[in-house]
């Protein structure tokens, strides 16, 4: 039987009423449909401190408990989602702060899936290709990039991906993500059997 795929998922909003956290759900739901293993870490619900490279250094005795299941999610995944709002056309704060905690152990090697929520502006991103390079991780090709007409209210301040077109999207980025996930984590097994 194969191996589930492990994926940890970071939720970058810091609002209560997030189209970005209904845009998290929605790929959620598609990559456990495709029977993956999602740690979902919501920023918002779950804030992490500022960074300490200390503290960073020595993850194992880290006293904040978000910090330490970010540290052991993260050692565990085989592929990462980082989901944001557009802020001051980038990525939020508390995932930079996040990605900050992160070395490039828990990165290296691994796909990571790209979404964010602002009039379906890519420039966010666009910006965590970049940092997920700096990572040694590979962004996959896919990303999600939504607005509020992809919408619907399903309760106050909560709300669903409706939309056809990124519902076709999301679907694609899943089965990119999990095609990723499987590929490279031979990769790194082939990696650990030569070091």
């Amino acid at each position: 039987m194969p191996q589930a795929t492990q994926i940890l998922m970071l939720v970058g909003s810091v609002r209560q009423e997030s189209y970005t956290r209904g845009l998290a759900h929605g790929i959620r739901r598609e990559l456990e449909a495709r029977a993956a293993r999602v740690c979902v870490l919501d920023l918002f619900e779950m804030p992490l401190p500022p960074l300490d490279l200390a503290l960073r250094a020595k993850r194992t005795e880290h006293p904040d408990p978000t910090a330490a299941r970010l540290f052991r999610d993260a050692e565990s995944a085989d592929a990462f989602v980082l989901t944001t709002p557009v802020y001051h056309n980038s990525y939020s704060g508390v995932l930079k702060n996040a990605l900050d905690h992160l070395m490039l152990r828990d990165v290296r090697y691994r796909p990571v899936g790209l979404a964010a929520h602002s009039g379906r502006s890519t420039q966010a991103v666009d910006h965590l290709r970049q940092v997920v390079r700096g990572l040694l991780g590979v962004a996959i090709p896919t990303q999600v990039c939504t607005r509020e007409d992809d919408f619907t209210a399903v309760a106050p301040g909560d709300f669903t991906v409706d939309d056809p077109d990124i519902l076709a999207r999301i679907e694609r980025f899943a089965d990119e993500l999990i095609l990723f996930a499987t590929h490279m984590r031979a990769l790194r097994a082939d990696l650990d059997r030569q070091s």
